[in-house]
């Protein structure tokens, strides 16, 4: 059914841009597909559909509604397809994709990382306060400095600015810069086609001294621009490689404490509860031990066992731990493992996700249907 929406009328790649600030593609890991994954940012936006799996009964329910959009936290296309077969999948669901005109657009490790994503939202949820990463991520960013005749200025920032330099604060800033005015100076040797200036002797020109930042991934593109732009045959600057750890409260997991201690059995309890799930696994520790301080990772995440550990957290929550990895726990002893699902764990934050689109729009001023979808669960029952 088709969704009147108000003026002024949005289109997918506002709100792709604004999730892009929200949740950066630059915090994801560089083996993971974060961003869009197939659709149009030119097409107007009519409603949103949100949900952990792009699966054949999202689509159909996206479509049901009339939503254009959908925001997924799991990657459409996590590996790389070698060929798209139309007949069976994913090559079916890209085709009704298309054929719908529905984007989809996911956040995966990025989603895990920041501020009120998957594990912040999931301590939330459990009563873990005052969380913090329990992998802090330390932000990378380079400090780029060059210096631009004043009349050049605005051409050479405006480049820059729109290769992707001068963002700030997880984007929420933008265009940031610093200018100081000063003397260049430069001697022009023979062959030498200077913009201004004489060859053969020293000259000293009005400049602007111009400073701003870029992120790793945008450095080539912001250099390119600078090099195109700058009036200079070889334009001066320098590049300084930053590294700002606690500037972003960014990273893997979270660890935190309980506002009143717990037993193990307790706490699973309240797990079982909150999460409303069934046969959670403990692996290792007494059932009867307290608990205090609680280290934890929604979805896959026993790669931060070894972390959980050395920050003396009581017990770790994650899902999907086979076999050998809880052999690993058994054999190291001394700390529980509590194993909540991957659905669980990772599923509360759809419906943040959806606050979100649903504050994009207020912000915009436009009547935006969002929803969280009806057709997930559990992939298996148990009998």
């Amino acid at each position: 059914m088709a969704v009147a929406i108000s003026d002024p009328e949005l289109r997918h790649g506002d709100l792709i841009a604004w999730f892009d600030r929200r949740i950066p593609v630059r915090l994801s890991e560089k083996w993971d597909n974060c961003g869009l994954q197939i659709g149009s940012r030119r097409q107007t936006l009519k409603g949103v559909v949100c949900c952990l799996d792009v699966t054949p009964e999202v689509v159909a329910e996206a479509r049901e509604v009339g939503a254009d959009f959908i925001f997924s936290h799991h990657p459409l296309f996590f590996k790389p397809e070698k060929n798209i077969d139309l007949d069976v999948f994913p090559g079916n669901l890209v085709k009704t994709l298309v054929e719908s005109e529905i984007t989809v657009y996911s956040a995966h490790t990025n989603l895990d990382k920041i501020e009120g994503g998957v594990s912040a939202e999931l301590a939330r949820i459990l009563g873990v306060k005052n969380s913090r990463p329990l992998k802090p991520e330390v932000e990378k960013l380079y400090k780029l400095v060059t210096f631009v005749p004043e009349e050049a200025l605005t051409t050479v920032e405006d480049a820059l600015f729109a290769a992707g330099a001068g963002r700030l604060g997880e984007g929420r800033y933008r265009e940031c810069a610093f200018r100081s005015a000063g003397v260049g100076s430069f001697f022009p040797e023979n062959g030498s086609h200077p913009e201004r200036g004489e060859i053969g002797r020293r000259n000293l020109v009005d400049e602007i001294r111009f400073e701003t930042v870029c992120e790793p991934e945008s450095l080539d593109r912001v250099l390119a621009a600078l090099f195109e732009s700058h009036p200079y045959e070889v334009p001066a600057y320098d590049l300084l490689a930053l590294q700002l750890p606690g500037a972003a409260k960014v990273g893997l997991g979270r660890i935190g404490e309980l506002g009143e201690e717990l037993t193990v059995a307790e706490f699973a309890a309240r797990v079982s509860d909150r999460l409303k799930v069934s046969g959670l696994r403990l692996i290792g520790g007494d059932r009867n031990r307290r608990l205090k301080r609680i280290a934890l990772c929604g979805g896959s995440g026993f790669s931060l066992y070894p972390d959980a550990l050395a920050a003396g957290a009581d017990l770790y929550l994650t899902g999907d731990v086979k076999y050998h990895e809880a052999r690993e726990v058994l054999d190291r002893g001394g700390m529980a493992l509590l194993d909540a699902g991957h659905f669980a764990t990772e599923f509360p934050i759809v419906e943040v996700c959806a606050a979100w689109c649903r504050e994009f729009a207020e912000n915009n001023g436009i009547s935006l249907p969002v929803s969280v979808t009806r057709n997930e669960h559990e992939p298996w029952e148990v009998c």
